[in-house]
């Protein structure tokens, strides 16, 4: 199937106003500069539905939907994305290209059938590898070692992905699966270098992913040693979303349980499983979503989230509880209980049970802390050091950050009340502040990205060894190898933090539209890369940015919205961020008051930036083994001392 060309796109969502599309099915009445009225996905009395014309978006704060006139022909209509491309251009005027065949419809719902069998017919392959007397014997091996029995083994269908890039590819074609087929199942890559089609896993012990109903929709691969990354899970596809499914509900649900239990990692949910936890699932390879929270509800009344003991894990868990406090607060008719778990000692699920046996984790299940009581411990342990106590400052600042998520006016009462005693203050000042943190989404995210910088750069310094030299002049951005000597991976972690200044900086690249095109107005070595960012996420959004970037129209906000829906920005929705910083920077009406401010954020990123290799550098100086290596490092660091006086040069001249 064909792709709509971007320009198509673009001329929809310029021609298609938000305010005309939303106005076919919502009555809406302007308060300030947004469009308001009741939502048409979820039922409410009050007015949460709020359209802005200027960005061409739309979000309700009670369900949370929210995206540009495409998304919302697709929520409203339930159409897919390229039908509600046709359905605008039809209402538009806009000529979209007939990609598909005449019987559109049909040929979707037999393609999906087909990569539906396709992935099955995979799972047999892998089921097969594994059990081969010869081929399997690496991944049987780890299973003796992880104590995978048989019929654990043969429950979740677990397989093994042979060390060959086309093993899998040469079965399926015998199958008389066709090349597109494969390419839309999520579960091959095809080489930038020699345009072949290869196996994206490859010597690793195989997870088939079922959708709540039991079909096969993707897979997850983990390494048999200590090849990184760890895990390698199918992206997104045809048949799949990740955000959508949560591993094992398929067996979980049979349960009936009103208590659902949550792991970060298969292998987990495996033992749990084993262990007699059949109530368990795991999220897959991402953050954990309000989506996956609302189909926890479904079947549950409670849910026990697992999260990792190391930093990492402790993070997830804090923005998860962010987000699913956020959601319930907004969304009416989903009343779940959370609770968290931890596991002592820092081990993981699966670890413990094999440790400590099954009666021993029900007890650490038994024992998790509602969510309010868990903000309360880590505020606590997050900012207490055994030589120097508690730093009142810092725990402050998170308890009452925390305390202004929790929307039950007496938890949070009680949160206040507990603070206090730490503080030694009075509970009605930290409540009041707490009070004050809920009613202001500004101050509390600010807070929020503060808490998250500081964080990041304190553990920066305590891990940081000898930082790898970067230029300053070219992006460092890492590509999947696609070679016999590397591997093509999926991002398992993926770190979002991203600066005050990053983030103002974008905002006012996607504010200045086609200026940032005109070499005379903004010289090429001015603009924005990806590499002045220094999170993944900043990394991606720019990169994108650039690649739809037209230099006749720029690149709107809603056009952006599709991307920024896929990704957080400290732990936020990146949308909401964006948009905050974006209504900041469009106020600024002179264009060239808003590219001294995009050049300056951009030189300060920049010489903060130099700074940092030059450190780096010095520090590898130091350790040099020759007179040559020295001689080296020194004429890079004279070039950029170079380039940050030519940086400091021009912020001063602006």
């Amino acid at each position: 199937m064909g792709l709509i060309p971007e320009s198509v796109i673009d001329e929809i969502l310029l021609k298609a106003d938000i305010e005309s599309v939303v106005g076919r099915y919502v009555s809406l009445s302007r308060k300030g500069g947004n469009l308001w009225g009741l939502c048409p996905f979820h039922h409410e009395k009050t007015a949460s539905f709020s359209v802005n014309p200027s960005k061409g978006i739309y979000k309700c704060f009670g369900c949370n939907k929210g995206g540009n006139a495409i998304r919302f022909i697709m929520d409203i209509e339930h159409l897919s994305y390229p039908e509600a491309i046709r359905f605008l251009g039809g209402i538009y005027g806009v000529d979209v290209p007939d990609t598909r065949e005449s019987s559109a419809g049909e040929n979707e719902r037999e393609k999906t059938k087909r990569v539906k069998s396709l992935l099955n017919e995979a799972a047999k392959f892998y089921y097969m590898q594994f059990n081969d007397p010869d081929v399997g014997i690496p991944a049987q091996a780890y299973a003796r070692k992880r104590a995978l029995d048989k019929n654990t083994l043969d429950h979740f269908g677990i397989g093994y992905s042979p060390d060959s890039w086309d093993a899998l590819r040469n079965y399926l074609a015998g199958k008389g699966y066709t090349e597109d087929e494969m390419e839309v199942s999520g579960i091959f890559k095809r080489s930038e270098k020699t345009g072949k089609l290869f196996d994206l896993f490859r010597g690793r012990l195989m997870f088939p992913i079922f959708d709540s109903f039991g079909n096969i929709i993707a897979f997850g691969g983990r390494s048999l040693g200590n090849e990184m990354p760890k895990y390698i899970n199918s992206p997104d596809s045809l048949v799949y979303n990740k955000q959508n499914h949560l591993y094992a509900l398929n067996f979980a649900k049979k349960e009936q349980s009103k208590q659902l239990i949550v792991v970060e990692g298969y292998m987990d949910a495996i033992a749990m499983h084993k262990a007699g936890f059949r109530n368990t699932v795991a999220a897959l390879g991402t953050s954990f979503t309000d989506s996956q929270l609302k189909l926890c509800a479904r079947y549950c009344e409670e849910v026990v989230f697992f999260f990792d003991a190391d930093g990492a894990g402790q993070k997830a868990a804090i923005r998860a509880i962010k987000m699913m406090l956020a959601y319930l607060t907004k969304l009416s008719g989903i009343n779940i209980r959370i609770k968290i778990a931890k596991v002592p000692d820092g081990k993981d699920p699966d670890e413990f049970i094999r440790e400590k046996g099954a009666e021993k984790f029900a007890d650490v299940v038994k024992n998790a802390l509602y969510v309010e009581e868990y903000l309360l411990d880590r505020a606590y342990h997050d900012n207490y050091d055994d030589v120097k106590g508690i730093d009142k400052g810092r725990y402050q600042d998170d308890i009452c950050l925390y305390g202004s998520w929790v929307p039950d006016e007496i938890k949070r009462s009680t949160m206040a009340n507990e603070a206090a005693k730490v503080l030694g203050a009075n509970p009605a000042a930290v409540l009041n502040r707490m009070n004050s943190l809920a009613e202001s989404v500004d101050a509390r995210e600010n807070l929020m990205q503060a808490r998250e910088i500081a964080r990041q750069k304190a553990e920066d310094l305590k891990s940081r060894n000898i930082a790898p030299e970067e230029s300053v002049n070219e992006p460092a951005e890492a590509e999947p190898a696609e070679e016999p000597n590397g591997e093509p991976e999926n991002v398992y972690s993926v770190v979002d933090t991203a600066t005050d200044d990053e983030i103002k900086l974008f905002a006012y690249a996607i504010s200045l539209g086609p200026s940032l095109a005109d070499p005379k107005f903004v010289a090429l070595e001015d603009v924005l890369r990806p590499d002045d960012f220094t999170g993944d996420s900043m990394k991606a959004l720019v990169k994108t940015f650039l690649n739809v970037f037209d230099a006749k129209k720029g690149v709107s906000f809603a056009r952006m919205s599709d991307f920024f829906r896929r990704a957080t920005i400290n732990g936020m929705a990146s949308e909401d961020v964006m948009l905050r910083e974006c209504d900041k920077a469009d106020a600024a009406n002179n264009v060239s008051v808003k590219r001294d401010y995009y050049l300056g954020y951009l030189y300060k990123i920049r010489i903060v930036r130099v700074n940092e290799i030059e450190e780096s550098l010095i520090t590898r100086r130091m350790y040099a083994s020759s007179q040559d290596e020295r001689n080296e490092l020194d004429a890079k660091l004279v070039r950029l001392s170079e380039y940050k006086a030519k940086m400091r040069k021009k912020l001063e001249e602006l």
